[in-house]
C-alpha cells in the first residue's frame, strides 16, 4: 500500500471516531470533503504529539535528549509505534479477496510469523500461527492470509483475544464452512520483567463452524502440522 494511502487511513481512522475491529478505517474517499482537506495538517500534529510524548519520557528518565544517540530518537520511535500499530488502519474487506471454487476439503497455511504489542506493558510478543479452513464455495489467495494475520496482530491486543478475531474476521468476509486458528508465542512481557521467563511460550487456538463439531477435521489439521515439521 502506498505511503500516502496509508496516511490518509490514519487521519480518517480519527476523524471517524470508534469502530469495531473488523472495520476500524474507512477509505479517505468515503469522509467529507471538508475532512479530507485537512488530512496533511492533521497528520503533522499527531506525529508532533507522538514526538513531545517520546520526548518526555526521555527526559523523565534522566535521559540527555541533546546526545547524538539522542536526538533523532522521538521520531524514530514515533515511527516505530505507527508500524506497530499499522492493523487499525487495515482493511479486511480489502484484504481477503475471493475466488469462485469446488474445493470443500481442508486447507492449511501453516508457519506464518507475526509480532504484535501486549497492552499491558507495550512489549513486543512474537512467534507463528497456523491457520486452517474448509471452503464452502469461494477461496482466498494463498498470501491474504499471512496478511490478514500480519495485520490484525500489528495492534495493541492480548494474544488470547487476537486469534479469536483473526478467526471471527475470516468467517465474516469469506464464510467458509470453519475455520482454525492456532497461535504460539514468547512474550517479551514475561521475559524482561516478572518471573523472567525467557524460554516460556504460549500457544492460543480459535476454532469455528465445522472445526468446533468435528473431531477428526482437527485432527487432521494437527496432523498437517505435524508432517510439516511444526
Amino acid at each position: 500500500m502506498p505511503a500516502e494511502i496509508e496516511i490518509k487511513q490514519d487521519i480518517q481512522s480519527e476523524l471517524s471516531g470508534p469502530a469495531s475491529p473488523l472495520s476500524r478505517v474507512s477509505m479517505l474517499a468515503d469522509a467529507p470533503a471538508n475532512s479530507a482537506t485537512s488530512w496533511k495538517s492533521r497528520l503533522s500534529e499527531k506525529n508532533h504529539r507522538l514526538e513531545s510524548i517520546v520526548r518526555e519520557l526521555l527526559i523523565e528518565l534522566d535521559v540527555d535528549i541533546q546526545d547524538q544517540h539522542f536526538r533523532g530518537t522521538p521520531a524514530r520511535v514515533a515511527r516505530l509505534y505507527r508500524d506497530l500499530t499499522r492493523g487499525y488502519r487495515m482493511r479486511p474487506d480489502e484484504i481477503l479477496t475471493t475466488f469462485a471454487s469446488s474445493h470443500h476439503e481442508l486447507i492449511v497455511i501453516s508457519d506464518v510469523n507475526f509480532y504484535s504489542l501486549c497492552p499491558h506493558h507495550l512489549l513486543i510478543y512474537r512467534g507463528r500461527m497456523h491457520f486452517g479452513y474448509v471452503p464452502d464455495g469461494r477461496i482466498v489467495g494463498l498470501s491474504k492470509i499471512p496478511r490478514l494475520i500480519q495485520g490484525m496482530a500489528a495492534r495493541l491486543i492480548v494474544q488470547e483475544d487476537l486469534v479469536s478475531e483473526i478467526a471471527d474476521t475470516f468467517m465474516e468476509y469469506v464464510k467458509p464452512l470453519g475455520c482454525v486458528v492456532r497461535a504460539t508465542g514468547r512474550h517479551d512481557c514475561v521475559a524482561v520483567r516478572g518471573v523472567k521467563c525467557h524460554e516460556a511460550a504460549m500457544s492460543t487456538v480459535a476454532m469455528r463452524g465445522i472445526f468446533q463439531e468435528n473431531p477428526s477435521l482437527r485432527d487432521e489439521f494437527y496432523h498437517l502440522l505435524s508432517v510439516g515439521g511444526s
